[in-house]
């Protein structure tokens, strides 16, 4: 198994340097004026794109570190770190670095040459996998690699992700297979502080939360059509 780690644990100061780090980073946008489509399908009134982050070393290594933390935090016992292509092996790879744990990358799809698989790095077979994932909406990417790992002979149980809408089917979805889902800030107080800092007023803040409790019905609930399509 990996040599534990021995961070200090995060606190409510720390969350809300991390919140103010994401935004200023405009890794969380609000989508004020009109919606988008997501490419699941879904209208969503805020856009996450943590891959914005690789351009912000301050706020990467915050994110970074904060990781390592919350691995000592919830005591997550794994043997190698597994990143979903492509931001999600990004941050795998650095997290593994910062842990000195082994690293592998999971393909979106498999190679069409050489072995063929979907899996880059050593064999997962009969090993604890960690999974990353830069940002969880519906899950499906997600499980999609945790199938292609466990197909490979891995164990998984544990995703670990920077934000998470937390989305309650998406949380059935997790559960059903059997995942523990964590995030390295919880995705409310990305949009408290938000408000906070004047980014969105408090009908915006009233929006987005109920997006996060109904976001297959949201849009029709309103009357909102997208105008633009996530590609």
């Amino acid at each position: 198994m990996v040599t534990k780690f021995k961070p200090s644990y995060t606190s409510s100061i720390a969350e809300d340097i991390m919140a103010q780090r994401l935004l200023d980073a405009q890794a969380v946008e609000f989508l004020k004026d009109a919606p988008m489509r997501l490419k699941s399908g879904l209208i969503s009134p805020v856009y996450v794109d943590n891959r914005k982050l690789f351009s912000h070393p301050e706020c990467w290594v915050d994110v970074i570190e904060t990781m390592a933390s919350r691995v000592e935090e919830y005591d997550l016992q794994f043997d190698m770190i597994a990143g979903v292509e492509a931001a999600g092996s990004m941050h795998a790879a650095a997290l593994a670095y910062r842990l000195q744990a082994p690293a592998l990358m999971v393909r979106q799809r498999a190679k069409t040459y050489g072995d063929k698989s979907r899996i880059e790095g050593a064999s997962c077979k009969g090993r604890n996998v960690l999974l990353l994932e830069d940002h969880i909406s519906t899950g499906l990417s997600c499980l999609d690699a945790i199938s292609a790992l466990r197909d490979e002979g891995a164990t998984v149980t544990q995703v670990m992700s920077i934000t998470n809408y937390a989305i309650p089917e998406t949380e059935r979805l997790f559960e059903e297979r059997g995942i523990s889902t964590y995030e390295v800030i919880a995705f409310r107080k990305v949009v408290e502080k938000a408000e906070q800092i004047g980014l969105i007023d408090a009908k915006n803040k009233k929006l987005v939360l109920e997006w996060l409790r109904t976001p297959w019905t949201w849009a029709a609930m309103h009357g909102l059509v997208a105008e633009a399509h996530e590609n």
